[in-house]
């Protein structure tokens, strides 16, 4: 089965293989199988009380003809039930086992029920009268603990065979055995057991029919909670709930946001100096602190590369203080650099360049069945990616646009730096830093 993660002409395959055979699944079948151990041992101390109580203190009941099926029947639920926990236990149960365990059954029934009949001198048309077929309905119905509706069919034929097998294998009923009473006569004639009969299988059937829909709701949530998984492999947090509802943003849409780049100077030679552990450690420290600022502040970490990130405010949703937030993001990672160069031991100062910038994007997801990723794509990206660098060239480690200083309402606290085209753009940009 492919479990599909994007929806309509976008959808993607994460997954491909049947449900069953990932841990979600196979551990709630190892639940269901230790829970219907544990009622098997429970079924056989509450069946057993009458037989040790003074219920059986009659001669007829202490009869040979009444006592052995009955222990018969008791002992296989205990040992069945124990032999099931043991295999849980130490990791050595298989799925294949049930079928095994469901045959066992079957021969139980079959066995008890013909004992019964025979220490009793009694027909098959007595087959119901046996106490041990009572106990199929008991347990078609625990079996709907499990998720196959295959072992539920299995069980529920098995024990058909099983009672049309002593229904033939005793003596055809004779009339002298009904002379105690014409009712008993009535209800043990070939109608009324032919109803039980049918009353057992509706009882598989029914147990068949939650059985199938228990299993289809599992599989759907494990199919969900993959499909949501993958997603957050490639989509910032914040997004993945949104894709999962609808198209729009599998479609994508034009929106104004704010951006921010950020990203680490000289970070080429910092690399030359460390060993890769370090250096890993440097750069898992940075986006840590880039992380806390976002978070702190509603922002969507677009991405990382390499030692720098993109930010977005805005996104899923525009709101009025999306440039306010982009602003104080990077006073916040700047304040948390400083920071984390008093407290840490590093040997090395990292210095960083951030720049902010607001205008009209697309966002959405892009790419193919291979790889996709959510992204704003638009001229806005490209200039807070140009504003970053800038920094460089103006020796401040945080530059915005006119624009994102008005939408942010701080022109107070801001000073001019620059009007003309960056590097790579014809049209000029009001470059901003905030004043000292």
């Amino acid at each position: 089965m492919l479990v599909r993660i994007l929806k309509g002409g976008a959808m993607a395959t994460f997954l491909s293989g049947e449900p069953e055979k990932h841990g979600i699944f196979l551990d709630a079948e190892i639940e269901a199988e230790r829970t219907l151990a544990f009622l098997r041992i429970l079924s056989a101390f509450i069946l057993s009380i009458p037989h040790f109580s003074a219920l059986s203190l009659s001669p007829a009941d202490r009869a040979f003809g009444v006592q052995l099926p009955s222990m018969l029947a008791l002992a296989t639920f205990f040992l069945t039930g124990t032999f099931a926990l043991f295999l849980i236990r130490y990791g050595q149960f298989r799925l294949w086992m049930r079928y095994v365990f469901a045959v066992v059954d079957a021969i139980m029934v079959a066995s008890v029920c013909y004992l019964s009949l025979k220490l009793n001198s009694l027909s098959g048309a007595w087959l119901f009268a046996a106490p041990v077929t009572w106990s199929m309905p008991l347990l078609l119905t625990v079996g709907a603990l499990r998720y196959r509706p295959g072992i539920q069919i299995w069980s529920t034929l098995l024990f058909v065979f099983a009672l049309a097998f002593v229904f033939i294998s005793l003596s055809p009923v004779s009339n002298n055995q009904f002379t105690s009473s014409p009712g008993v006569q009535r209800l043990f004639s070939l109608l009324p057991s032919v109803s039980r009969l049918c009353l057992i299988m509706l009882t598989g059937l029914a147990s068949i029919v939650v059985m199938y829909r228990a299993r289809s709701l599992l599989i759907r949530a494990e199919e969900q909670a993959y499909a949501t998984a993958a997603l957050a492999r490639f989509l910032p947090p914040e997004i993945v709930p949104l894709v999962a509802k609808g198209d729009e943003w599998i479609h994508g849409r034009r929106q104004v946001v704010t951006v921010l780049f950020v990203d680490i100077r000289n970070s080429t030679q910092i690399a030359e100096g460390l060993d890769p552990k370090a250096l890993s450690q440097l750069i898992s420290s940075f986006r840590g602190i880039v992380q806390r600022a976002a978070k702190e502040n509603g922002g969507v970490i677009d991405k990382f590369i390499g030692d720098g990130a993109m930010i977005l405010f805005g996104v899923p949703d525009a709101t009025t203080d999306d440039a306010r937030r982009g602003l104080n993001c990077a006073r916040d990672i700047l304040r948390l650099m400083a920071e984390w160069h008093i407290d840490s031991l590093a040997s090395h100062h990292l210095t960083v360049g951030l720049g902010v910038h607001r205008g009209l994007v697309y966002c959405g997801i892009v790419g193919d069945e291979h790889r996709r990723e959510f992204t704003v794509i638009g001229d806005a990206v490209n200039v807070a990616s140009r504003i970053e660098q800038a920094t460089k060239e103006f020796g401040v480690p945080l530059l915005a646009s006119r624009e994102a200083v008005i939408a942010a309402n701080e022109v107070p606290g801001w000073e001019f730096i620059s009007s003309e085209p960056l590097r790579g753009k014809l049209n000029s940009v009001s470059l901003m830093a905030p004043k000292v």
